[in-house]
């Protein structure tokens, strides 16, 4: 008997074990994507996106185990089962059902930053019109494509938000498009920036930013997703925003 009962006891142990080891593999890209998600030197990752997913990893006993791959093959890697999660907004997804999704955790807008000296306003297209609108490499926005196309307005590329507020502070463009929240982080995060800027109060364009898992992960959304619900409803998730602001 004794020897049946040492035996379920390590049983369970390495069950326990294996349980408290479980692990999400989050891919935090290279550069990151502060505010929503990023990492500087030895410290701890953090970020709405990050701070949100930890909240709920830690709920249900999973480690989450942070990976560096570039965005262009995010893809392949969820299908190739190296990487479980990552974050981004579903319509950028050419075959949404081959994966599993979180609900909306940000709404994220992108609005038009411009110099509080020289500032642009944006009621409506036409205000824009003879401007130089900086626009990160690779992004398009229906709102400004035909502008863009009859040559009311011009575009000037960009690998980063930060170049392209750089580009706007030195007056190489007229104004950026730049996400709400990444542009007001940059601006906080830099002192020589502050009060340098003023924002739009019309979006150009906007995503809903979403966790995406890869299909074995369909049982563990139910749950995030349940999770996320409660702290939208109890203001843990506006606490969570409100800490990068």
């Amino acid at each position: 008997m004794n020897y049946l009962f040492l035996v379920a006891v390590v049983w369970l142990s390495l069950i326990n074990w294996a349980h408290c080891h479980q692990s999400i593999v989050f891919n935090l890209s290279p550069s990151g994507y502060p505010p929503y998600m990023f990492q500087r030197g030895d410290e701890p990752a953090k970020g709405i996106i990050y701070d949100v997913l930890k909240l709920v990893a830690n709920k249900y006993d999973y480690k989450i185990v942070l990976t560096r791959i570039p965005k262009n093959r995010e893809v392949l890697y969820l299908k190739s089962g190296d990487l479980d999660a990552n974050a981004l907004a579903k319509e950028w997804v050419e075959h949404p059902e081959d994966f599993e999704f979180s609900d909306v955790i940000v709404e994220a807008r992108d609005l038009l930053f411009s110099l509080k000296a020289a500032p642009v306003k944006f009621n409506d297209i036409k205000d824009l019109y003879g401007k130089t609108i900086g626009i990160h490499l690779g992004y398009s926005y229906p709102l400004l494509t035909q502008g863009f196309n009859l040559g009311l307005f011009y575009r000037s590329n960009a690998n980063s938000e930060e170049a392209m507020l750089g580009k706007v502070l030195v007056e190489r463009t007229d104004v950026a498009v730049v996400n709400e929240l990444v542009g007001h982080w940059l601006i906080k995060d830099n002192p020589l920036w502050h009060d340098k800027f003023v924002v739009s109060q019309r979006e150009v364009g906007g995503f809903d930013y979403r966790i995406q898992f890869s299909k074995k992960w369909k049982g563990f959304v139910v749950k995030f997703n349940r999770e996320l619900t409660k702290m939208k409803i109890d203001g843990r998730l506006k606490k969570i925003r409100a800490r990068y602001k």
